[in-house]
């Protein structure tokens, strides 16, 4: 069996704080249906054969991305290079932290970018949201 190791994505780049209409445009790009979901959240998501993308909306803006991309899936070194790849297209990779790993999630922050990620492990998807780091109220 031979492994790959990603080198590029093909999902698109939907970037944070753009408007609805505009990550509804980034979609339809793909070529394919957009879908309504309401499970837990309210989102628009597109499946290909190769990705599927969603984008969730707040105040009429783009707040969260998901991503379901199984390049990289045969192997760990292939999902570690995948993450590397979504996290440098939402900041510097410098700028990335993992703050926390409890066995089925890493949690990423990027305080420069006041962007987060999140990353399921067992099911190997990703999703991206607007981080707005606020200082602790210390109690004296």
């Amino acid at each position: 069996m031979i492994l790959s190791i990603p080198r590029s994505i093909q999902s698109p780049h939907i970037p944070l704080r753009i408007s609805m209409l505009e990550g509804l445009e980034i979609l339809k790009s793909t070529g394919y249906e957009i879908t309504e979901e309401a499970v837990n959240e309210h989102c628009l998501k597109v499946e290909t054969p190769s990705f599927s993308a969603a984008i969730y909306v707040k105040d009429n803006e783009v707040s969260s991305v998901w991503y379901d991309d199984p390049i990289g899936r045969d192997s760990t070194t292939g999902k570690e290079q995948k993450v590397e790849l979504y996290l440098s297209r939402y900041g510097l990779l410098s700028n990335w932290e993992l703050r926390m790993d409890n066995g089925w999630m890493h949690y990423w922050f990027n305080p420069s970018d006041k962007v987060a990620m999140v990353y399921g492990i067992h099911k190997d998807v990703i999703r991206f949201n607007q981080y707005h780091a606020e200082p602790a109220n210390l109690v004296r």
